[in-house]
C-alpha cells in the first residue's frame, strides 16, 4: 500500500514549460536597425504559422523549433482521504475509518527532455519525456504508530501548450499540460494536470538585440487523479513493522473491527507475525487509494538568460503553501523547414 504513496504526485514535475522565447515587440532606441531589418525580412520559414506577418509588425519571434534539457525536484504533501484493502485477490474492504495517515510527504527528482514547437508566434505546444525517482515519508497513525520511507523509479510521458506574448519588455505566459506516470506498483499509469501563469519583465543587452534577461512571478496549480490501484507484498508495505509488541497491538485493533474489515486484518497481521519471524510468506496486498494534493496552488519565481536566439537557459523557485519546487532548463533552438515556393 504505502509504495503507491509516493508515486501519485511524481509527475508535476517533468512537463512543467517554462517562460520560452515569445513573439516580442520591443520600444528600444538602441536597436532601431536590428528591428528595422525584422521588418523588411521576407520570413522563409514554415512555422510559426503568420510568422512573416509577425515580423513585418516589428515582432522578434524566437526560433520555432527547441529542444531542452529539464531537471526538476519537488517536495509535496499528500493527503490520503479513502483506503480500501483486500489480501491475494478477495473483494477489497473499507478501512478509511480504521486506518489513519500522518502528513504524506512525496519528493521527486526528475530529468527530462523537452521538444516543442511554435505553431502560431504565441502558441507553443511540447511533448514531455523521461524519468526519475521518487520518495516518499509515510506516517501510520492508527493501528499503530509507524513511519516509512519508500523510494522508486518512476518513467513519465506528456504533452502541453503555452500561450505567450509580450510588448515593450512585459510578457504574460499560459501554460497547461497532462503528464502519465508509470511505476510498476500501479495497474494504470497517473496522469497529473499542471496549469501555471507567469508574468514578467524582459531586459534586453543595450549591445546585442537578441541577448536579454527575464524575471517573472506566477503561480502553479496541480490537481492529481484522484484514485490509484494496485498490488505489493506485504514484506515490501511494512519491512521491520512486527518488532516489539506491534503484532499484539494489532490483534487488540482487528478483534474491534466490524466482521469482513477483521477478516482481511487478520490476515495482514499473519503476514506480518510470519516476517517477523522470518518465515517466507508471499501474501499481496490489494489496495484501492483516494488521495489528494493538500496545498494545489504555490507561488513561483523566476529567471531566464538568453544568450542567443539559439540558447537560453532558466531556473525557477517554487514555495509557499505545502510544495516546494526547484527547475533547471537549457533550451536550443532552431530555425527548421523553409516554406516550398
Amino acid at each position: 500500500m504505502r509504495k503507491t504513496f509516493l508515486q501519485f504526485i511524481f509527475w508535476l514535475l517533468a512537463g512543467q514549460a517554462l517562460h520560452a522565447q515569445y513573439a516580442e515587440k520591443i520600444i528600444n532606441p538602441f536597436h532601431d536597425r536590428y528591428y528595422d531589418s525584422l521588418k523588411k525580412m521576407d520570413y522563409p520559414y514554415t512555422f510559426p504559422i503568420l510568422g512573416k506577418g509577425a515580423y513585418k509588425r516589428g515582432y522578434d519571434i524566437p526560433f520555432p523549433w527547441g529542444i531542452s534539457a529539464v531537471y526538476f525536484t519537488q517536495r509535496q504533501q499528500i493527503a490520503i482521504t479513502s483506503t480500501q484493502i483486500g489480501v491475494n485477490g478477495s473483494e477489497k474492504v473499507d478501512l478509511s475509518d480504521f486506518i489513519k495517515f500522518g502528513p504524506v510527504i512525496a519528493q521527486t527528482n526528475a530529468y527530462t527532455v523537452r521538444p516543442d514547437l511554435w505553431v502560431l508566434p504565441f502558441l507553443n505546444v511540447y511533448g514531455v519525456f523521461g524519468g526519475g525517482t521518487t520518495q516518499t515519508d509515510v506516517l501510520l497513525v492508527e493501528p499503530a504508530i509507524f513511519q516509512t520511507t519508500q523510494r522508486f523509479n518512476v518513467r513519465s510521458a506528456g504533452v502541453g501548450a503555452t500561450l505567450a506574448g509580450g510588448l515593450g519588455g512585459v510578457f504574460i505566459v499560459w501554460d497547461n499540460n497532462i503528464n502519465w506516470a508509470d511505476v510498476d506498483a500501479l495497474v494504470e499509469p497517473v496522469p497529473a494536470f499542471n496549469s501555471s501563469v507567469r508574468v514578467g519583465h524582459n531586459f534586453v543587452d543595450p549591445r546585442h538585440a537578441d541577448r536579454n534577461l527575464s524575471i517573472w512571478a506566477g503561480t502553479f496549480y496541480q490537481k492529481i487523479n484522484n484514485d490509484t490501484k494496485g498490488s505489493i507484498g506485504v514484506n515490501e508495505v511494512f519491512p521491520g513493522f512486527g518488532e516489539g509488541n506491534v503484532i499484539a497491538e494489532m490483534r487488540d485493533w482487528a478483534s474491534g473491527l466490524p466482521p469482513a474489515q477483521r477478516v482481511i486484518a487478520n490476515q495482514i497481521i499473519d503476514a506480518l507475525e510470519n516476517a517477523a519471524g522470518n518465515i517466507p510468506d508471499d501474501t499481496q496486498i490489494d489496495y484501492f487509494l483516494d488521495k489528494k494534493v493538500v496545498g494545489p496552488f504555490n507561488l513561483i519565481f523566476g529567471a531566464q538568460f538568453q544568450v542567443n536566439k539559439h540558447w537560453q537557459f532558466r531556473t525557477e523557485l517554487g514555495v509557499f503553501g505545502k510544495r516546494s519546487q526547484f527547475l533547471l532548463n537549457a533550451n536550443y533552438r532552431f530555425q527548421g523547414f523553409r516554406r516550398k515556393k
